[in-house]
C-alpha cells in the first residue's frame, strides 16, 4: 500500500514533466522493429518504396530531428487509417497512441540515432550520501504540498531540477517553479 501511494504521490509531483531522453536503441529501434521491418528492412532484404528502418541514410531522410511536422516517417504513421499514404498499410500493424507519442518526444529531443539517452548531471560534490556514496533520498514538495521521496540529480540550465524518483528510478525534469519555496531553494543549493 505503501508503494502504490509513492507512485500516486509521483504522479501528482510530476504531472507537467516529462522523463529524459527517449533512448533509440532501447525504446524506438525495437518499436520500429516491431511495426515496420516486415516491409522495411534492408537485413531482410525488403526495401518496399526503397525505405529500410535499418540503413541511416533512409531514417535520417524521413526523420528531421526536432521538427516532427517535418518528418515523413512520423507523418505517415500517424495519418488515419483511410489514407492511401497511411504507414503500415490499413489492417496492418498500426502504432498505438502512446507509441506515437514515444517517436515523437524522440524526434523533438534531436533525433539520436546512435546512442543512449545522455545521463542525467551528477550529484553535485557535497550533496546528501548514503554510505555507498550513492546520494541519499529526500523528501521533495511540489508547490500544492505532495511530498515525493528523490534525489537530487542535477540542474538543467537555472529552472530546470531533475529529479531521481526512489519509488521508480526515473529520473524527472521539474520545473523549479512547481515545487514549493523551500524545495526551490535546496534545489538552488544542490540538494544539501
Amino acid at each position: 500500500m505503501k508503494y502504490i501511494a509513492s507512485l500516486g504521490l509521483a504522479f501528482s509531483l510530476f504531472v507537467s514533466t516529462q522523463v529524459l531522453a527517449v533512448d533509440y536503441a532501447k525504446q524506438i529501434a525495437p518499436l520500429l522493429n516491431q511495426k515496420c521491418a516486415e516491409c522495411h528492412s534492408a537485413k531482410r532484404n525488403k526495401t518496399k518504396g526503397d525505405f529500410a528502418i535499418d540503413r541511416l541514410e533512409d531514417m535520417q531522410k524521413q526523420v528531421k530531428a526536432g521538427e516532427p511536422q517535418k518528418s515523413s516517417l512520423l507523418i505517415t504513421v500517424s495519418l488515419p487509417d483511410d489514407d492511401e499514404d497511411v504507414m503500415p498499410p490499413k489492417g496492418k500493424n498500426k502504432m498505438n497512441a502512446a507509441q506515437l507519442a514515444l517517436l515523437k518526444q524522440w524526434i523533438e529531443e534531436g533525433a539520436n540515432f546512435t546512442a543512449q539517452a545522455t545521463p542525467p548531471p551528477a550529484a553535485p560534490t557535497g550533496a546528501p550520501a548514503t554510505p555507498g556514496g550513492a546520494p541519499a533520498a529526500q523528501k521533495w514538495t511540489n508547490a500544492a504540498g505532495k511530498e515525493i521521496d528523490a534525489t537530487f540529480e542535477g540542474m538543467q540550465g537555472a529552472d530546470t531540477v531533475l529529479l531521481k524518483v526512489t519509488a521508480t528510478g526515473l529520473v524527472h525534469a521539474v520545473p523549479l517553479s512547481s515545487l514549493s519555496a523551500a524545495s526551490q531553494e535546496l534545489a538552488k543549493k544542490g540538494g544539501m
